[in-house]
């Protein structure tokens, strides 16, 4: 009885959730920055992956909120951490830029190569573009950075 009672909370827990960070999406689509930082910060708070990342652009761009790279670039890495794709893709062009954070291509390049291999559609070309000011030898330390990665993460 216990057990199925957990189970319905947590499913409740996490249509809520869903429909909160829902909410966010269409305030954002309306414009309205201000209202999709209110649903998604509290969903970021626990961990939601699209959320942070979602919140994470919004200060990377000003949208609603003061601009602040590192604040996006905090909140992209807790995303891309988990593995999100998006977030992997902005963590990495935020380190090729030194955008809240001092430029790294390596770990640009590691980050992209993470994105590329979860399917964003242009991490593989961003990936590409930022190999052309790279050495072999800094390509190859983020090959084995990116997989080291995968190795802790799975």
């Amino acid at each position: 009885m216990l057990a199925g009672l957990v189970s319905g909370l947590v499913l409740l827990s996490s249509t809520v959730t869903l429909a909160d960070f829902d909410s966010g999406c269409d305030a954002y689509d309306r414009g309205d920055y201000a209202g999709a930082r209110r649903e998604w910060a509290p969903l970021a708070e626990q961990g939601h992956a699209q959320a942070q990342f979602r919140l994470g652009c919004l200060y990377a761009f000003g949208q609603g909120v003061p601009e602040d790279q590192e604040l996006a670039l905090r909140l992209f890495r807790l995303a891309a951490e988990q593995g999100d794709a998006d977030a992997q893709n902005n963590l990495g062009g935020m380190y090729a830029e030194g955008l809240g954070v001092p430029t790294d291509m390596v770990q640009a390049y590691m980050w992209l190569e993470l994105a590329a291999a979860g399917g964003h559609p242009l991490a593989r070309s961003n990936r590409a573009y930022l190999a052309q000011a790279m050495t072999p030898a800094q390509i190859a330390a983020a090959q084995r950075l990116a997989q080291d990665w995968r190795t802790s993460h799975r």
